[in-house]
């Protein structure tokens, strides 16, 4: 039983450990309707920084078939404000306001 527990307490560490890296640069945790933590941090951005917030737009067909596969396009929602860094991995931006996104929303540094 504590092999299983080991096993599976290394195998969650593991993947946790590389799922920033595949988050860097969205919106992590959706404070408020003006407010999120985002995955950029203060190796990458600092207080007063401005961002831009995007979605994704896609059409066509759905499951990638040949011919028919369909387009994304990235697509500018709104733009923001860094109020600080909260460590090396995330940051607490400010939203304009009217701006509605949600967790996953793309983020740029301007």
């Amino acid at each position: 039983m504590k092999r299983i527990f080991g096993l599976s307490t290394l195998a969650l560490v593991s993947l946790f450990g590389c799922a920033h890296s595949t988050m860097r640069g969205t919106v992590a945790m959706k404070v408020s309707d003006n407010e999120a933590h985002v995955c950029m941090g203060d190796n990458e951005v600092k207080a007063g920084d401005k961002i831009a917030l995007f979605k994704n737009e896609c059409t066509g067909a759905r499951g990638g078939r040949e011919g028919n596969a369909g387009s994304c396009k990235k697509v500018k929602i709104g733009d923001g404000v860094v109020e600080r860094t909260l460590n090396e991995h995330y940051s607490l931006v400010r939203v304009s306001p009217g701006v509605s996104f949600e967790e996953g929303t793309v983020v740029e540094k301007q």
